[in-house]
């Protein structure tokens, strides 16, 4: 050995370990070891051996000194029986030399509970005698969290599914073609931020003294997500169930009201509305607002824009609520009217900014002379664009329609 090597080291020389050395290293493991001869019979087993011996009270002396390790292996029965035959056979094929190491995963439950260990196989170095040294790792903290990751995997999974067959379901609710009725022009579309949402908007076809009528809806049900979606899907039903019957617009919300008065109280939850009833052959509005944000009105022709306001408080708050209906007996050929829920103008950039209600304004402008399906493709686009990476807090629902 070079002497710079050495220099302040005299007694580095290889350290042999044997006797009470070897004895207090092996001691010293956490993992639980037997030295084995050929036939399999325990030779030594160290501390921790004797520890895990003592408290799931195994027979015999705690050392297990004298014991046949791979006949108790093969002898194993229940459940374990075939992981304990594995091992067995695994340490064989280290003695007789057919694999240098073996390595195997099993469990070995007590008295104490579940146990699961990490076991190797090595033949000491050397021909004669034999001798194999049997080390077993406590993995069970491990093989625990692998089961609880597996178990959270699986309902994950399960809750996967199940979102995803209540986004189909949800899907289904809402309008799959915009209605074509002489002298409307309409377009919908709703975007959620979860799987499912509170937001939804419907077309209701209906005749008006033997003509065409249509019914439009925007609703939001506080918050997003499956009870949101549950709840939307009350109130859709509830008014689709109510406008079968005659009654003035605001009788028939101020009915749907009561009923969802007693559907929310438990979840303390609520739900904003917009209904817009539209007559082209008489050329009228009728409206409700029950807590939703006014409709948007725009006259190209003026260039000049109103809403569409009204009294009445959000759904399901308090029962027996009033809400006003407003009309409007004539239209400009051109006019566009826009529902939307809260997250088109709440919708939020990168800095927090709010895209805000005069941007909505200027795109119905610049984009007036187009159809429907034009100014809600604009708008939505003009939403994509402002949020650029962000991830959408709300959900987002209009429907832009264009009287003729």
């Amino acid at each position: 050995m070079d002497s710079k090597q050495n220099e302040g080291h005299p007694n580095n020389e290889p350290l042999e370990l044997s006797g009470p050395l070897a004895k207090t290293v092996i001691n010293s493991l956490s993992a639980n070891i037997a030295i084995i001869d050929e036939t399999g019979v325990i030779l030594e087993t160290n501390q921790a051996w004797r520890n895990y011996a003592d408290i799931n009270q195994m027979e015999g002396a705690n050392d297990s000194i004298g014991v046949n390790y791979l006949e108790l292996s093969d002898a194993t029965t229940g459940k374990e029986a075939k992981d304990a035959q594995n091992v067995a056979a695994g340490i064989r094929a280290v003695i007789s030399g057919e694999i240098k190491e073996f390595m195997y995963d099993y469990p070995c439950h007590g008295p104490d509970g579940r146990h699961f260990y990490y076991v190797r196989a090595i033949r000491v170095a050397g021909e004669q005698p034999i001798r194999v040294v049997v080390s077993h790792e406590d993995i069970t903290a491990l093989k625990l969290a692998e089961e609880a990751l597996v178990k959270r995997e699986k309902e994950r999974d399960r809750l996967r599914h199940s979102l995803e067959l209540a986004r189909e379901v949800q899907q289904i609710l809402l309008p799959k073609k915009n209605p074509r009725i002489p002298g409307i022009d309409v377009a919908g579309k709703s975007i959620y931020c979860d799987e499912t949402g509170g937001d939804y908007y419907d077309f209701i076809e209906l005749k008006d003294d033997g003509g065409d009528k249509l019914g439009v809806v925007v609703g939001d049900v506080a918050g997003h997500g499956i009870s949101s979606a549950l709840l939307m899907a009350s109130v859709r039903s509830a008014l689709r169930q109510r406008l079968a019957s005659p009654g003035s617009n605001s009788q028939i919300i101020a009915d749907v009201n009561n009923q969802l008065a007693g559907d929310f109280a438990e979840s303390g939850q609520f739900a904003t509305l917009f209904y817009l009833g539209i007559n082209p052959s008489k050329r009228t509005l009728e409206w409700v607002r029950a807590g939703h944000d006014p409709a948007i009105y725009y006259d190209p022709a003026a260039d000049n824009f109103g809403e569409l306001g009204g009294s009445g408080m959000a759904l399901g708050v308090k029962k027996d609520s009033l809400y006003e209906e407003k009309r409007q007996k004539d239209f400009s050929p051109g006019s566009i009217i826009v529902l939307a829920t809260d997250g088109v103008w709440e919708t939020r950039d990168e800095s927090g900014e709010m895209l805000g209600r005069s941007a909505v304004y200027d795109i119905i402008r610049s984009n007036s002379a187009g159809g429907a399906e034009q100014i809600l493709n604009a708008v939505m686009d003009r939403i994509k664009a402002f949020r650029k990476t962000k991830e959408a807090e709300d959900d987002v629902t209009l429907v832009v329609i264009k009287l003729q």
